[in-house]
């Protein structure tokens, strides 16, 4: 399936590829059962070497934890709106099942959801194409229940400009936010990868752009923590002695905003 992918659209096949090979180790994280037969499925799959191959537990952390945090929210809304933002070809929607009373949007750029509408055909979810920094963009999807706003390695992407339209675009009243976002030196640090220069994209905001705009916080967990507390050996190690560096432990945090 030859689908061009541009600049941080590519992004997607790393974190699927990266799901496929925490599914296929002795102690999975996240344990995706979909990703390797999608990723079989997307001609020339991305090879991440050792300089992006080496974000995989934290990657799959991530993803475990947003999970969590998704469950859970549903298991409060039996009528509820989810808006994945950035959804790549994540199985997101097939890991939790969500109940019949769950209108589930995915929603990415064109080129990907071409790509995703024709992998996931079955999937329980509406699929939804367009640009979320278009303020107009939010206007099509219902507004007569709770919502959750999943945004997963999207809003780093964005300028604040762009960061603010999501917000005031995606969450109506009473909605819930869970998104990850990183520290203002990552943004910096994360442009020396040889993979992220070769997609010609970088990191355009943080966690500081992200707290300026959004609603009220009410949770936030480190994800070098979360990465330390479910992997062993010399990672956990390595991940726990890292986060002794000033500033290091919150180098990218998961963060649960919710609307009045």
């Amino acid at each position: 399936m030859t689908v061009r992918l541009e600049r941080e659209q590519r992004t997607m096949l790393w974190t699927l590829t990266m799901h496929a090979h925490d599914a296929a180790s002795a102690h999975p994280i996240l344990g995706d059962r979909y990703a390797a037969d999608l990723l079989a499925r997307v001609d020339d799959p991305p090879d991440l070497g050792l300089s992006l191959g080496g974000n995989t537990p934290l990657i799959c952390a991530r993803a475990k934890l947003i999970d969590d945090a998704a469950r859970t929210w549903l298991a409060q809304h039996d009528e509820a709106v989810v808006l994945h933002l950035g959804c790549g070809l994540d199985s997101r929607v097939l890991r939790l099942d969500p109940g019949p009373g769950v209108r589930w949007f995915d929603v990415d750029q064109e080129p990907v959801i071409d790509l995703r509408r024709r992998l996931y055909a079955s999937a329980p979810s509406t699929t939804v194409a367009g640009d979320v920094t278009d303020p107009s963009f939010f206007e099509q999807f219902p507004d007569d229940g709770p919502r959750l706003v999943i945004a997963e390695g999207l809003l780093m992407y964005l300028d604040p400009t762009g960061v603010r339209a999501v917000i005031d675009g995606a969450l109506t009243p009473g909605s819930t936010l869970v998104a990850d976002t990183v520290a203002p030196w990552v943004t910096w640090v994360a442009g020396l990868q040889p993979a992220m220069r070769a997609a010609d994209t970088s990191f355009r905001s943080s966690t500081a752009d992200l707290a300026r705009v959004a609603p009220r916080l009410v949770d936030e967990q480190s994800l070098v923590d979360a990465t330390a507390t479910r992997t062993d050996g010399l990672t956990s190690t390595t991940v726990r002695l890292f986060a002794l560096v000033p500033h290091a432990r919150y180098a990218m945090v998961l963060q649960r905003y919710e609307t009045p």
